[in-house]
């Protein structure tokens, strides 16, 4: 199962939700891809010079258009030259992390310029030795082993939420899952620090290719699960999901 590291930040921050918006298709063609981007930087999120947050102004951000053809499924495994290429793709409001290559699979970020920050963490490769079918029962079954991935001081919390459904993602069935939790405290240095999470997880696969799609909020932490409600709603989560992996999967060959 593709999964992603837990998210810890520190300080806090006020501002209202991002807009989002399809664009009338990709910024940067995959023909012809940039270079790979260099090294990440570290997941941790540190407090602004001086200790405090700075002001966030509503922003218009252009999520990635495709055509609106239902998704065929894949014969052979993606190979590196073409895992490599998707991963290269840039969009205008986003900046696009490398985030490694391993055995067939590729991990990358795009993350909005603007702020708030919301990411897309996507994770794409072939099943190799088999992956899960699309079928709720079967991934019901396994939500321990999904909430497990959530930061670990959040999940036996009783205000933490995780959920799991299905739905189509252009035209093909698809699992989702949805998480908010907050534990807010302070560090071992008596620093404020929380662990929260934020987020819509997509999931697909066709039995020989797969694909996990994140769409996250990455920014500081705001001080309670309302406040990440309404900087982050999972309607604006979903719509980041479900735009970057419809794109993603009518671009497999």
């Amino acid at each position: 199962m593709l999964r992603s590291p837990d998210m810890r930040a520190v300080v806090a921050l006020a501002g209202p939700a991002v807009i989002l918006a399809l664009s009338g298709g990709c910024q940067q063609g995959t023909s012809a891809p940039p270079p790979p981007a260099s090294a990440p930087p570290a997941a941790t999120l540190l407090p602004p010079a001086g200790g405090a947050a700075p002001s966030v102004a509503p922003a218009h951000v252009k999520l990635p258009r495709s055509p609106d053809t239902p998704v065929h499924p894949t014969r052979q495994p993606l190979d590196a030259a073409v895992l490599g290429r998707l991963a290269a793709v840039e969009f205008a409001d986003f900046e696009r992390e490398d985030q490694g290559a391993v055995a067939g699979v590729v991990r990358f970020r795009h993350t909005t310029r603007s702020r708030p920050h919301l990411a897309v963490s996507i994770v794409m490769g072939t099943c190799g030795t088999g992956c899960p079918p699309m079928d709720l029962a079967r991934w019901t079954a396994r939500r321990d082993e999904l909430r497990g991935q959530l930061p670990r001081a959040l999940r036996d919390r009783p205000d933490t939420r995780f959920e799991i459904g299905a739905r189509a993602v252009a035209g093909a069935p698809a699992i989702y899952t949805y998480q908010l939790g907050y534990a807010g405290g302070r560090d071992e240095h008596d620093q404020p620090s929380a662990d929260y999470t934020d987020a819509y997880v997509l999931y697909y696969n066709d039995q020989v290719n797969q694909i996990r799609v994140m769409a996250h909020y990455v920014d500081d932490p705001v001080g309670g699960l309302p406040k990440f409600l309404a900087i982050a709603p999972p309607e604006d989560l979903q719509q980041l999901a479900v735009a970057f992996a419809g794109y993603y999967l009518r671009a497999w060959p």
